[in-house]
């Protein structure tokens, strides 16, 4: 009597998950809007006031087409090509899938499919390629449910616009502008079979591909509509003979803030789980804090600026990043001077940050021990830890100075006896929770100079500088403050805040790093500008990289200059400068035409 019991118990709970997975599919297509789906376009990335910035597309923007301008011929190409009853079945078909299996039975493969239209949209909508049970089950009885919520004609103009017909486009109305130059109520009958041969293979069966491959496929679907009389043979021997002209694939140009969408498109698919193919399909607006006038400003300073090192055969090369540091958001991202020929993003590829990292690793924590003050004494003088003898870039050494004369001056010997007196505990405590976190082989004296085998990025430093001009809170930078997913749901990222110091002691940092650009011994007196700023410069010892990391209230700026390799073998070559001269000076111009 238990086991039956067991046996009925079991048999209920395998219903009651049944019903409530047949029910989440249900729900799933419930929940979608046709106006919003209708009026699906290529993905729109918005910048900080609401206005659109980018369209994402590779070679013609999506235009969606009703179905009321579809014309007969077209429809039924589709339809006889892939789903010959889809007007007589309610999402699935049963008498396809029954052939199918008993083809692929005999010839032992999974060659023959049997998705109708309605499986192949719900795919395109809300599940992946992967040829698994799960996901065959889930595409079912979301097209139920499709069928359930939409006409057969709603479907079908979903559908066209939906699927990818090669050559970068998506949608029936991108495709017919590429191949023919033409809307889709003009569309002759040749012309609607070579688009309804597409979705199988899109990257074989394109004109652009192979004119000799369109052709075949082309007839192939002709010869289906004949034999389904949606054509006539007078309209099949004409369409038959129209020759197939391979069109002129022109792809998108990149712009000028071709960086920032490129990250954009990054961070969607690492936060949200959106594919950039998803963002080329269409049907998303993005919205970000994205400054076009602080970009402009930075493309033309680096554009105008002459770099002393430039020589033909190397080029110094150029990556910023600017934050908003009241909310984290990006407000500007410069890749590189040849970043529109080889997408290589320099504002997110770490270097060793010098004595930029000075306020980070070494007078931030010492504020917040409460030992210290900008008027503390420090001494400067050759010193020896262990055999470890820092030394001052200009070979002078001043005696007794106050810690804000110190930062501003960028002393070495100051930066590493502090480092030793506060120990390392409170320093990478401080860069931890500031978002730069190190490794047991950053422990030693060094990391006072920027000597890390850990390496940060414009965007890692500006993060960590956001801590000074923020009141002592670190909000992790993002570049989507709000993303609408097809359908109309929309998500917003997780704000991620840590206190770093109290607001005095940024307070404090910030007056002493203003000290850096205004006082006539600050290093970073070329970054002076007609704002109020503050800021740091870093170069590393062997002056292969060079700083500037800058900020008002607005707005944290980092930059970083430097060669890079144009071989792996080659040695790398070095500037003659620090990041006094091309990193504050591009600094200055970005503020002053900003």
């Amino acid at each position: 009597m238990r086991k039956f019991i067991l046996a009925v118990l079991t048999v209920i709970l395998v219903i009651l998950l049944g019903v409530t997975y047949v029910l989440k599919q249900f729900e799933q297509t419930a929940s979608l809007s046709y106006s919003k789906l209708q009026a699906v376009q290529s993905t729109v990335i918005y910048d900080k006031n609401n206005r659109p910035l980018d369209e994402l597309y590779k070679t013609v923007p999506r235009q969606n087409v009703s179905i009321d301008e579809v014309p007969d011929h077209v429809k039924m190409a589709f339809v006889a090509t892939e789903d010959r009853r889809f007007y007589d079945h309610f999402g699935i078909d049963m008498q396809g899938i029954a052939r199918a299996v008993f083809k692929n039975v005999i010839t032992m493969s999974k060659a023959e499919g049997a998705s109708t239209i309605t499986q192949q949209l719900a795919r395109n909508l809300y599940l992946s390629n992967d040829k698994t049970f799960k996901r065959k089950f889930d595409e079912m009885f979301l097209s139920i449910g499709l069928e359930k919520q939409f006409s057969k004609d709603q479907i079908l103009e979903l559908y066209m616009n939906q699927i990818y017909f090669g050559s970068g486009v998506y949608g029936i109305g991108a495709a017919s502008q590429l191949y023919f130059n033409k809307d889709v109520s003009q569309l002759s009958v040749g012309e609607a079979a070579l688009l309804a041969g597409l979705p199988k293979a899109p990257s074989t069966y394109s004109p652009a591909s192979s004119t000799e491959e369109a052709t075949k496929r082309r007839n192939v679907v002709l010869q289906l509509m004949l034999d389904q009389e949606v054509i006539t043979q007078d309209e099949y021997n004409q369409a038959i003979n129209e020759r197939i002209v391979k069109p002129d694939v022109t792809f998108k140009q990149r712009n000028s803030h071709q960086a920032f969408v490129d990250y954009v498109v990054r961070e969607a698919e690492k936060t949200y789980g959106v594919t950039a193919e998803d963002l080329y399909k269409g049907g998303y607006e993005i919205y970000t804090d994205f400054d076009p006038l602080l970009q402009e400003s930075i493309n033309r300073s680096v554009t105008n600026h002459v770099f002393a090192d430039d020589t033909a055969s190397h080029k110094v090369e150029v990556g910023i990043a600017a934050i908003n540091p009241k909310t984290g958001g990006i407000s500007a991202i410069y890749g590189g001077r040849n970043y529109q020929t080889n997408g290589l993003n320099r504002a997110t590829i770490g270097y060793q940050p010098g004595s930029a990292i000075k306020p980070l690793a070494v007078y931030g924590p010492a504020l917040e021990t409460g030992d210290y003050s900008p008027t503390t004494t420090l001494v400067d003088e050759p010193v020896d830890f262990n055999g470890y003898k820092p030394q001052n870039a200009s070979g002078r050494y001043l005696g007794e100075i106050p810690m804000r004369e110190a930062i501003a001056r960028s002393v070495n010997t100051t930066a590493v006896s502090l480092l030793n007196d506060i120990g390392f505990r409170d320093s990478f405590d401080f860069m931890e929770k500031a978002g730069l976190p190190l490794t047991d082989k950053d422990r030693n004296l060094s990391l006072a100079l920027g000597g890390t085998t850990t390496t940060f990025s414009p965007l890692q430093l500006a993060q960590g500088y956001s801590v000074f001009a923020n009141e002592g809170k670190m909000t992790k930078p993002y570049a989507i403050k709000k993303i609408q997913m097809r359908g109309g749901e929309e998500q917003e990222p997780e704000i991620e805040t840590e206190e770093v110091m109290s607001p005095q002691n940024a307070d404090t940092m910030t007056s002493m790093l203003e000290d850096v650009i205004e006082k006539s011994y600050g290093t970073g007196a070329n970054a002076r500008s007609s704002k109020d700023a503050a800021g740091k410069t870093g170069t590393t010892q062997d002056y292969g990289d060079a700083w500037f990391v800058g900020y008002t209230d607005e707005a944290v700026i980092s930059i970083h200059t430097g060669f890079e390799k144009q071989k792996t073998d080659e040695k790398r070559k070095k500037l003659t400068s620090g990041g006094g001269e091309d990193p504050a000076k591009l600094f200055k111009s970005i503020m002053d035409s900003w």
